[in-house]
């Protein structure tokens, strides 16, 4: 039986490079490993995941779910999941079938909200590694949340410097504090 593996958590925790462990880890291994990302993610070139720390791997974008099924592999790395449209169950029948997953996304939008896929992906997944980043604010390292500076993120908008990670007791004070700005202004 193959399994399913998840790195969640907010932006700068570190999930991305996890999976990068996991592709080369998977190739010493002996195993036929395959790279994918959403189209839609651009911060570096469109056939790259890349790590803050460096570290890159070619990667194969794609827009669907589904678009995996094109490729044969043993074991199949999704970075940034939450960008991915489709339906779960094509990973949990390729687990069925023997096939390892690596897969890293935010759980989570900016407004405490489940992002994209992840929430289904969640539920099926074998092993879910929780991860938290540094608070961009006070420096705790229990930041769970990713905030967009830019008031409400009612679409996806790709890149690090309009968001911050953040830990419950510093998101809850610049949300408030953003709201009181706004009413201000109108």
């Amino acid at each position: 039986m193959g399994d399913i593996n998840v790195y969640s958590g907010p932006m700068k925790c570190g999930k991305t490079q996890q999976i990068l462990n996991e592709y080369k880890r998977q190739l010493i291994a002996g195993k036929k490993v395959k790279m994918f990302k959403p189209v839609i993610d651009t911060r570096t070139s469109p056939n790259i995941v890349a790590s803050r720390n460096g570290i890159d791997i070619p990667a194969i974008p794609i827009k669907r779910i589904s678009d995996i099924e094109k490729y044969d592999a043993d074991v199949y790395c999704i970075d940034e999941f939450q960008f991915l449209k489709g339906n779960v169950n094509i990973i949990q029948e390729l687990a069925d079938c023997g096939k390892k997953f690596f897969i890293a996304g935010l759980n989570l939008t900016s407004e405490k909200k489940p992002f994209g896929r992840m929430a289904d992906l969640l539920c099926i997944a074998d092993n879910i590694n929780m991860q938290s980043a540094i608070c961009d604010n006070c420096k705790n390292e229990n930041a769970i949340f990713t905030y967009y500076k830019g008031g409400k993120d009612t679409e996806i908008v790709i890149g690090d410097k309009q968001y911050m990670s953040l830990c419950r007791n510093c998101y809850d004070l610049i949300s408030k504090q953003d709201i009181a700005f706004k009413r201000k202004a109108e």
